[in-house]
C-alpha cells in the first residue's frame, strides 16, 4: 500500500528513475552491506568518484542513502554512506497501482522494536 509519508517525501518517478541506473543499484547494494566512502564505492562499483558523488546526491535527496562519519585510526574522520532502502514494492492489482518504500531506521529503539517483532 502506498504510504502517504513516503509519497510526500519522494515521487514514484524519482525512485524508478534512480533504480533504473545500474550504478545507483550497485551503490545501494554495496552500502547495504557496510558503510563505504566515495573512494571505496568508486573502486567497488568501477566508476569515477565524481560519478559516485552525483549519484549519492540524488540518492540523498530521495532519502535512500545516509551520510555518516567514520573515525580513522590516524585521528581524522571520513564521510561514509549507508543505504537506507530496505524494500521498494510496486503492486498493480484490480486497476490500481500502489507502491511503498521501507527505509532502515537509525533509531536504536526502532531497531530493537523491529528485532523484537521478529520473535
Amino acid at each position: 500500500m502506498t504510504r502517504e509519508s513516503d509519497m510526500a517525501e519522494v515521487e514514484l518517478a524519482t525512485v524508478v528513475s534512480l533504480l533504473d541506473d545500474e550504478h545507483v543499484r550497485s551503490i545501494l547494494v554495496a552500502t547495504s552491506e557496510t558503510p563505504l566512502s566515495a573512494n571505496e564505492l568508486s573502486e567497488r562499483c568501477g566508476i569515477s568518484t565524481s560519478s559516485i558523488y552525483r549519484r549519492i546526491d540524488r540518492l540523498s535527496e530521495a532519502d535512500l542513502v545516509e551520510e555518516q562519519t567514520r573515525p580513522r585510526s590516524d585521528g581524522h574522520h571520513e564521510t561514509v554512506y549507508v543505504s537506507r532502502l530496505d524494500q521498494f514494492e510496486l503492486t498493480i492489482r484490480d486497476g490500481e497501482l500502489t507502491w511503498s518504500i521501507d527505509r532502515r531506521s537509525d533509531d536504536v529503539a526502532d531497531q530493537l522494536t523491529q528485532m523484537w517483532g521478529r520473535f
